[in-house]
């Protein structure tokens, strides 16, 4: 196997070895031409059986605090492996909004916005802002939920919008198994809903300017003091 062809089958494996889809928000270019860090803040589906690569793995980068935003119902059905887990901060945030399948196309960005006004948003930053490691956070399927607490933290760090979106979409490829599971065992949801794509993110990001200017103006409005604001910043 040559180096291109390595690249393109590993192009789209996940950092853990029991998830789809737990990525790194760090390497994106900035407005002022830094990178945001890597290995600081990972994004991911759900972890119900970590191996113990995995708890290294996370370890050994000092990725210790785990934040679940499923809902009580989806976490008393398959407990978060990092629950209890020694060495590891684990917080079930519960964000209901996202949870379920929008009734059209039309319909999922505005839940996205739903998302970001979630009662236990507050909490999801609040925790990444102040935890003194590194942060994975998670939904289901990393993709709505987890997607806009992406979206907003890389807005946030100064990350263009094309970049915003291509993470969002990327989880289309990750979470390609999950997709076709969902296909087949649920014959009457329309894909097109459920599968991710550039205008939900697009619009998403309209919706939210539309709402609130700016992530600064957005996290005031969550309650989030100045030094926690800035907290988010510099974690990235």
């Amino acid at each position: 196997m040559n180096t291109y062809e390595y690249a393109e089958t590993n192009k789209y494996r996940s950092l853990l070895k029991t998830t789809q889809n737990t990525r790194d928000l760090g390497g994106y270019r900035t407005k002022k031409g830094t990178q945001t860090k890597k290995e600081v803040i990972l994004r991911s589906d759900v972890q119900n059986y970590p191996c113990e690569e995995d708890y290294d793995y996370l370890k050994n980068r000092g990725i210790t605090t785990i934040i679940d935003m499923r809902g009580a119902k989806d976490v008393e059905r398959k407990p978060s492996g990092f629950a209890g887990n020694e060495g590891f901060a684990y917080y079930n945030f519960q964000i209901d909004e996202g949870s379920g399948v929008p009734e059209s196309m039309k319909a999922v960005p505005k839940s996205y916005l739903s998302i970001a006004s979630a009662n236990a948003m507050p909490d999801v930053f609040r925790c990444i802002a102040n935890a003194k490691s590194g942060v994975m956070f998670n939904c289901t399927a990393g993709k709505d939920r987890t997607g806009v607490v992406s979206a907003i933290l890389l807005l946030h760090a100064g990350v263009s919008d094309k970049d915003i979106i291509d993470d969002y979409v990327f989880t289309k490829e990750y979470g390609k198994e999950r997709l076709e599971l969902v296909h087949k065992n649920f014959p009457d949801i329309d894909m097109n809903i459920i599968t991710p794509c550039k205008m939900f993110m697009e619009e998403f990001l309209r919706l939210f300017r539309a709402e609130y200017s700016d992530t600064h103006t957005y996290f005031r409005s969550l309650g989030l003091n100045e030094s926690e604001i800035k907290a988010l910043y510099d974690k990235l």
